[in-house]
């Protein structure tokens, strides 16, 4: 089949050398060759130019090592929908990004599937335009989201919402104050900023929050270091080491052990929305199904936080 071959064509190329390709796929060497063989004879075209033992790619082969990724997993969507019809039991495709992914929708995802036990999700966690993007492509069915979306594309239902907070150790001379800190302060503090990576909901919405006030946060006097994991910038801020900007949700567990502190801006409360998304053309049924289980679950408070987040939490 194609998919075979692309899987190998991909392999071979990863490795530029069909006997280290044939090793990484547990297949011989002579069945890889023969297999790129007829995948250049069923295209038409030459994927690789092969130069003595130097293996390397064609134009050809560039582009279509390009597209490669994204065939494959179209393919495996279309066997797994091909498969949920015909089967009492249903795969579907979760996404979220990291704040939702980490610390909101396993909760819901289980209740869910306590609910419902024909259903098996598979969860995606990546930051909002990667999720977007896959959702695009029918790589997932429903995400939980907390940056901007396209609205021209996706229907969105709000679950709910969220404060970002300014967090890091009790013994940094900011949070020993315990007074609200305005966006300018921050940059001018001389500590480092530990701030998510552009692309990501967290970072987009601190970024427009400050803009909102002239404060630039790429103007930082300590200097900022984008770090792509919740978990690691809680890390790295736990040592005293710079301070971030951070989901209340993400460091509830911290507040309470008195492990990290926390502080509101001067200039207000910071909050954004998480939003379902999904396509019109998608899998509706279910995720009507899922955002209405959801909802419940976070009215019931049922060990999901909600969006009444406490004043008195920190």
């Amino acid at each position: 089949m194609l998919d075979t071959r692309l899987k190998i064509f991909q392999m071979a190329a990863l490795h530029r050398n069909f006997t280290r390709a044939a090793a990484a796929l547990g297949m011989s060497q002579p069945n890889v060759t023969g297999q790129i063989r007829r995948l250049e004879e069923e295209l038409g075209v030459e994927l690789f130019v092969r130069d003595g033992r130097t293996l390397s790619l064609s134009h050809a082969g560039e582009v279509l090592l390009k597209s490669a990724d994204a065939l494959l997993e179209l393919s495996e969507n279309t066997v797994r929908m091909v498969r949920n019809a015909a089967s009492e039991s249903r795969l579907l495709r979760l996404g979220a990004t990291l704040t939702a992914g980490g610390y909101v929708l396993p909760h819901l995802a289980v209740d869910y599937m306590r609910r419902y036990r024909n259903v098996r999700l598979e969860l995606t966690v990546a930051n909002t335009e990667e999720i977007a993007d896959r959702l695009k492509k029918h790589f997932l069915d429903l995400a939980l989201v907390e940056g901007p979306f396209d609205e021209r594309f996706f229907l969105a239902e709000q679950l709910l919402s969220d404060e970002l907070l300014v967090a890091g150790s009790p013994e940094l001379p900011i949070f020993r104050r315990g007074e609200p800190v305005g966006c300018a302060e921050l940059v001018r503090s001389g500590l480092p900023l530990l701030l998510r990576e552009k692309g990501s909901g967290t970072r987009f919405h601190f970024d427009a929050f400050a803009r909102r006030y002239g404060v630039v946060p790429g103007e930082a006097a300590g200097g900022i270091l984008e770090l792509n994991s919740p978990e690691a910038i809680k890390g790295m801020i736990r040592t005293g080491f710079g301070v971030t900007v951070i989901s209340e949700l993400a460091i509830r567990d911290e507040l309470a052990a008195g492990t990290l502190a926390a502080l509101r801006f001067r200039e207000g409360m910071l909050r954004r929305a998480m939003n379902f998304i999904y396509l019109p053309d998608g899998a509706l049924r279910f995720c009507e199904e899922f955002v209405t289980s959801c909802r419940r679950f976070v009215r019931a408070g049922a060990g999901v936080p909600g969006q009444d987040l406490s004043g008195d939490a920190f």
